[in-house]
């Protein structure tokens, strides 16, 4: 999370990496970030993994090893567009509901195994990013009354959702602007106090 205000692309070469220790992506240690709206303080510990599909059995490992129990999970409407951007952001959720239903993790040491036999986390927020590109008529009906979950931009993952709820993993959706910094702190806050 950054300052709010206008924020520049990044560029290509600036994105997540990880580097790799023999045939393994070496996982970045988490850091501390204070959230804060209207009164409601909370210290979030998180890890930015990257949503590269090379990165994927990072967020498994990092979930089960750290016990996390807030998940956030955020597509742009490249997902709703269609290409082979839209198919790595339905096909990187697919894999995580997947992997959470099934509970089908690899553990990276005894720990971990320990630990991770019961995991599931507390709930899962699926975050529609740039919401300045898509926000229409209809966002705008539903937003007031709390039904955002029923807008376009989530049925790609609907199917998904379903089974996470089946699971008994509660689901909640949202969207935010990051780069213009819309409803960014309030989303977090949402998650965090539910």
């Amino acid at each position: 999370m950054t300052t709010p205000g206008e924020m520049e692309e990044i560029p290509e070469e600036d994105r997540t990496k990880h580097y790799k220790l023999l045939s393994q992506y070496i996982l970045p240690k988490p850091t501390a970030k204070r959230v804060k709206y209207d009164n409601h303080t909370r210290l979030v510990h998180s890890s930015d993994m990257g949503g590269q599909k090379e990165y994927w059995n990072l967020w498994i490992d990092d979930m089960v090893a750290r016990q996390v129990e807030a998940v956030v999970f955020m597509f742009d409407d490249r997902a709703f567009k269609g290409g082979k951007e839209s198919l790595d952001q339905i096909a990187g959720f697919k894999f995580l509901v997947d992997v959470l239903t099934t509970r089908n993790w690899r553990y990276r040491n005894l720990r971990s195994w320990w630990k991770g036999r019961k995991y599931s986390p507390k709930v899962i927020m699926l975050v529609a990013n740039k919401a300045d590109r898509f926000f229409d008529e209809t966002a705008g009906r539903l937003w007031p009354q709390g039904r955002i979950g029923e807008h376009k931009i989530f049925d790609p993952f609907r199917d998904d959702l379903i089974r996470l709820q089946k699971a008994g993993i509660p689901t909640k959706r949202s969207f935010m602007a990051t780069r213009i910094g819309w409803n960014v702190e309030p989303t977090m806050i949402e998650l965090l106090t539910s």
